[in-house]
């Protein structure tokens, strides 16, 4: 972690996928890997959604900070959040046949694209935060 951040902690996402579980599990892996200094990321699922990820359940709303819905059927199912928890949707449709190896390549691209700017957000809001913090010293 950085070591004078301008915030308490990691900002907690959640990535929810209705459609399928890849796009979720590709953005909470790129979260973790290229910015653990800045996010800690889950993936999750609605329910119905068959594959490896967890559903999203209150246990995880309750920890998140940020809920970014992935697909129109998360958007659309997204729950109330409580106070305090923020929402992003980016959309990553239409989700590739099972085969289509480019198509996989290219979503995950892109969903590593999003999640780059996502922490390149999060260094500007430290690097804004680390030069308040000399001005005041």
């Amino acid at each position: 972690m950085a070591k004078n951040m301008g915030y308490k902690r990691r900002a907690r996402v959640i990535f929810l996928g209705g459609l399928h579980p890849a796009p979720a599990n590709l953005a909470a892996h790129y979260a973790q890997k290229l910015g653990r200094e800045w996010l800690e990321a889950r993936a999750a699922v609605l329910a119905g959604v068959e594959g490896d990820v967890p559903v999203l359940d209150e246990a995880l709303l309750t920890w998140a900070d940020l809920l970014v819905t992935l697909d129109q059927a998360a958007f659309a199912a997204k729950p109330i959040l409580r106070a305090g928890v923020q929402h992003r949707h980016y959309p990553f449709e239409p989700i590739p046949a099972a085969s289509d190896k480019d198509g996989w390549q290219a979503l995950a691209a892109r969903v590593r694209s999003r999640v780059e700017g996502m922490i390149g957000g999060m260094r500007l809001m430290q690097k804004a935060a680390d030069e308040f913090n000399v001005e005041e010293e």
